[in-house]
């Protein structure tokens, strides 16, 4: 079976964190503006599965690196993925309600047009929550600490 991240079978335990790790941290970064701004579910969508697979490669990878530095790394993509969640869901539930809206009989319908009313609510409730816990990652060390981390352990991994 093939890497998804084309780590080599002769690649170390320790360049092989680095590559799946350094991978999924771009892909977040990468879909930040895109899910900020919002008119783009797909750059949400695309950052929510970059942060849970972030999350598996780093509950993989977590034992080479200094646990006093990755803990809280490892906090704040838990974090993160929380908050897209709860906009993701209801993004999933919205689409699949208007796709189902077509085809009920026309007295169901106003308890459906209700319900996704409900559902609009409820995202902008959790959209302004994701915002706020974006800002927030902005304006922490949160990249700068985490690329450090990586350039550590490559670092270490080229002279050991």
């Amino acid at each position: 079976m093939k890497s998804p991240y084309n780590i080599t079978a002769d690649a170390s335990f320790t360049q092989s964190a680095v590559t799946a790790l350094k991978t999924q941290f771009d892909e977040v970064m990468k879909n930040l503006p895109g899910t900020r701004a919002g008119d783009d579910i797909e750059a949400l969508h695309d950052m929510r599965v970059a942060t849970r697979r972030l999350r598996a490669a780093m509950s993989i990878f977590g034992p080479v690196f200094p646990e006093k530095q990755f803990r809280p790394l490892e906090k704040e993509v838990a974090r993160i993925t929380d908050a897209l969640g709860g906009v993701r869901d209801a993004d999933v539930q919205i689409d699949f309600m208007q796709k189902m809206s077509d085809s009920v009989p026309e007295a169901e319908k106003v308890g459906l047009q209700a319900f996704m009313e409900h559902l609009n609510a409820q995202r902008d409730r959790d959209r302004v929550i994701m915002i706020k816990e974006l800002n927030r990652l902005e304006k922490s060390k949160f990249s700068r600490d985490f690329e450090a981390m990586l350039d550590q352990l490559q670092e270490d991994a080229d002279h050991g």
